[in-house]
């Protein structure tokens, strides 16, 4: 049977709206938000909550028991594996925590922190420091966020409680999605990694539910479901995963994880086990969020939600010393930062994150744990380099060149370059995020064709999107680099580019170019080989636009030997490697564009 078609794709409504996330290998249209709606946006996620006593455990025993896995669950280990794990052999009396786990778990204590990659000293310190950290009675660990105050934060920030001081805005709108198609989003269905975010309950576990109707979902319920999903999936948005609400029909061959969103009577957030992502499976969930003790509210759940899959992945807390196990964040407004894996509750850009923020007790590197579980970063969209940039969409309307461009970021350093062709006078550019959850903070440059820069986006501006403002000096190509910004001191209220990875849209116009630039064509008689390889590159098929004529060739090979003239040369490979060559193309108008191919030698 065929597979339906993504309810991702455009619909005529949602491509007349101004903003886009682009997941997967659709795209979707998001209103543009008035300023006053941002603003009021900024003011509820900078608001602190109020302080709240710290409380013991609300964890009832009937609870616990509800919440642990199957006895034959096996969590991931630190190198991948299944086998042979210790937890067989362990029988605790109950779930537990702090010195308590420490005391039960006796002469297991070394495998299981082996188990999970840390020391016998290391998985002490995280029990005793972080009293989410949980052991059931296999010894298998999970973080329960409790709605208890952060130990030493002095704003009484707290995992479950969504908000304390702020009103909680609504969630309003047109749909992103048909709603008949809440249920049945994917962000990457041909992935073998899987994020099933199940708000239609399990078991004994109910529905998703705001109206007190949980037999049926109405519109508003869809709505916010469907603008939950756009934020996580814009957190996981660099990774090749399929981020659905659409539990896998064959899960043959699935690696992933399940998320089960539902009311729970509780003082907590959510929980997770930890390096729960594993060979997929439609039975119990190894990670919960409870949205009612999330205000209902979509970007709490979501965060609630990337969180805890953050969890699944092998992510701890990151909270900040002497004591605070979740770190709240810093600095305001649209540039506010968190952490994932601390509270974004009350920042607007949550961010993946080392540690590199002031006192940081957690210093893993995010990217490279979910690597090792097996979430890999997507394919690169779009050319890093002036020979391998990407034409950007342009249309002549309104007596002005439109131009138009979407792309991603995936790996923190990624540079997209995009071309366009231009006449002489102004031009004005803008690289924005996603509305929903955006994560990317952009830096913009203008070239030339030699790679000259024209014009840079504001270091000191405010917000995550950029624009450029610039006057062309002539006629000719021009190129537009976007990439991750980082901002300020990462050691007050500022962050560093790691976390800045993301899907971004390009708009902007130009004065109509008169001409069109030269398209070198490419030929080589092989673009892989075992060392030393001569390859033959050939251009002379290219034919210059209008009544121009190609007057100059010039390749580049990409391993540091001097730059050959002519349309046709052969080039010899004597090192692996991955190499660029080049092609540089003029012609008798006087425009330069390039071409390229990458060759790669064993």
């Amino acid at each position: 049977m065929a597979k339906p078609a993504s309810p991702w794709a455009a619909n005529p409504m949602l491509m007349a709206q101004a903003e886009l996330v682009t997941v997967g290998n659709t795209q979707a249209r998001l209103t543009n938000a008035p300023s006053e709606t941002i603003a009021a946006a900024a003011a509820i996620t900078d608001a602190e909550p109020a302080a709240v006593a710290q409380a013991d455990s609300t964890l009832t025993p009937a609870m616990m028991a509800s919440m642990e896995l199957r006895s034959d669950f096996v969590p991931v280990s630190a190198t991948g594996s299944t086998t042979n794990a210790p937890f067989s052999r362990i029988q605790l009396d109950a779930m537990t925590s702090g010195q308590n786990a420490i005391a039960q778990l006796g002469g297991n204590l070394d495998a299981v922190a082996k188990w999970y990659g840390m020391s016998n000293t290391e998985f002490r310190q995280m029990l005793l420091s972080d009293k989410s950290v949980h052991v059931d009675t296999k010894g298998r660990v999970l973080h329960v966020d409790e709605e208890t105050v952060v130990p030493g934060a002095a704003d009484g920030s707290t995992m479950a409680t969504a908000v304390m001081t702020a009103s909680v805005a609504t969630t309003g709108g047109a749909s992103p999605f048909p709603y008949d198609q809440t249920f049945k989003l994917h962000t990457k269905p041909d992935s073998t990694r899987v994020l099933y975010l199940n708000f239609t309950g399990q078991g004994n576990y109910p529905a998703f539910d705001t109206d007190k109707a949980p037999a049926t979902f109405s519109n508003a319920e869809r709505l916010l479901i469907q603008k939950v999903v756009l934020r996580v999936a814009e957190a996981y948005a660099a990774f090749d995963v399929d981020i659905t609400t659409e539990a896998p029909a064959v899960p043959a061959g699935k690696i992933g994880a399940t998320i089960l969103i539902t009311p729970q009577v509780a003082s907590m957030g959510g929980y997770a086990y930890l390096n729960s992502f594993s060979t997929f499976a439609a039975g119990a969930a190894p990670a919960f969020c409870f949205p009612n003790n999330l205000a209902n509210a979509e970007k709490y759940i979501a965060d609630c939600v990337s969180h805890e899959l953050g969890h699944t992945l092998g992510l701890g807390h990151q909270g900040q010393l002497p004591s605070s196990a979740y770190y709240t964040g810093q600095g305001s407004g649209e540039t506010g930062w968190a952490p994932i894996m601390g509270v974004g509750y009350y920042k607007n850009l949550p961010q993946w994150s080392k540690g590199e923020y002031a006192r940081a007790n957690n210093k893993q590197d995010a990217y490279a744990v979910m690597r090792a579980r097996g979430l890999n970063p997507r394919a690169d969209d779009h050319g890093n380099s002036i020979p391998f940039a990407d034409a950007l969409v342009a249309k002549s309307a309104n007596g002005l060149n439109n131009l138009s461009g979407l792309g991603r970021i995936e790996t923190t350093g990624d540079v997209d370059m995009f071309s366009f062709v231009a006449g002489a006078g102004p031009v004005n550019l803008k690289v924005g995020g996603a509305i929903l959850g955006g994560t990317l903070d952009i830096a913009l440059q203008l070239l030339d064709v030699n790679g000259k820069v024209l014009a840079t986006s504001s270091a000191t501006a405010t917000t995550l999107a950029k624009t450029i403002t610039a006057t062309l000096p002539a006629q000719g190509t021009y190129f537009l680099s976007v990439k991750g910004a980082a901002r300020g001191d990462p050691l007050t209220t500022g962050y560093t580019n790691y976390g800045n990875l993301g899907e971004y849209n390009i708009s902007g116009t130009s004065t109509l170019s008169t001409v069109t630039a030269t398209t070198p064509a490419i030929m080589t008689s092989a673009v892989t080989g075992k060392g030393p390889v001569a390859i033959k590159f050939d251009a002379s098929t290219t034919v210059a636009t209008a009544s121009g004529k190609v007057t100059t060739y010039q390749w580049n090979f990409g391993d540091a030997t001097p730059v050959v003239a002519g349309a046709a040369a052969s080039h010899t490979y004597t090192k692996p490697g991955t190499y660029e060559a080049v092609l540089k193309v003029i012609d008798s108008r006087g425009l330069t564009t390039f071409d390229g191919v990458k060759i790669t030698i064993s």
